[in-house]
């Protein structure tokens, strides 16, 4: 086989490569994101006791992280766990591991029709007189970074830390 045959293969390998995690970031349904939506949906608050955390391939992002965490909380108007997504997972992870089940979590989260029942994305939380601004008041996610003032190695930084 001569180099000329193997570049179209090495090619459309790449191509697959990149369409894939380009088609898992769309969301349920959605093709763009909740922050670049005319119409907010509106936010309710959550309160409930941290039953487990889960972190893994997440199917409700639109962003371009794949692995999500997800808080499961049991509060007392639901028989079943609520699930919570808090967003990616490498921006979130130094949040959660301050966290336990069994800890009463305090949520503004916001849902959307496309959402299976019981699903909720988070805005912020508290658990234990600690706030987490996770979304800004546009439901953009801090992790997102303000494009047009900070440079890309300093996003997320301006949040607060425990």
């Amino acid at each position: 086989m001569n180099n000329f045959s193997i570049i179209p293969i090495l090619i459309s390998v790449l191509m697959l490569l990149f369409t894939y995690p380009a088609n898992a970031q769309r969301g349920v349904e959605d093709d763009k994101g909740i922050a670049r939506q005319a119409e907010l949906p509106p936010l309710i608050e959550i309160s409930g006791v941290l039953d487990h955390i889960e972190t893994g391939p997440c199917e409700a992002t639109t962003g371009r992280a794949y692995v999500g965490t997800h808080l499961f909380l049991q509060t007392e108007e639901s028989e079943t766990l609520l699930n919570i997504h808090l967003g990616a997972a490498y921006a979130v992870e130094g949040y959660v591991s301050k966290i336990q089940p069994g800890d009463l979590v305090e949520v503004i989260a916001f849902f959307t029709e496309q959402m299976n029942e019981g699903h909720f994305i988070a805005k912020e939380i508290t658990v234990n007189s600690h706030m987490i601004v996770l979304r800004d008041d546009n439901l953009r996610p801090f992790w997102a970074g303000d494009r047009r003032q900070e440079p890309r190695g300093l996003r997320g930084t301006r949040q607060g830390r425990w």
